[in-house]
């Protein structure tokens, strides 16, 4: 398995529970607003070519393989605990 950071800007249309039910579909957890981590056997590119699928033309999204715990302050409930049962 292989783990991501996602993140994404909706510009115009802001139609952001398509890309979200997605995201939900994947079970990627969302660790702040517009950003997500997620475990899959896929590639960064990979991802990003699938999530494309459900954002518009002009939204900005961002897909990046990571393999070491990330550390951060004041993320959504539950990071820690996606985090913990990932990495010792």
């Amino acid at each position: 398995m292989a783990y991501f950071a996602i993140t994404y800007d909706l510009i115009k249309r802001k139609d952001y529970s398509t890309l979200w039910e997605e995201m939900e579909s994947l079970n990627a957890h969302k660790a702040m607003n517009s950003f997500y981590l997620l475990e899959v056997n896929n590639t960064a590119t990979q991802i990003k070519d699938h999530l494309k699928n459900f954002t518009d033309a002009d939204d900005k999204l961002m897909v990046v393989e990571f393999s070491k715990k990330p550390t951060f302050t004041k993320a959504n409930a539950g990071t820690n605990d996606w985090l913990n049962e990932r990495f010792s």
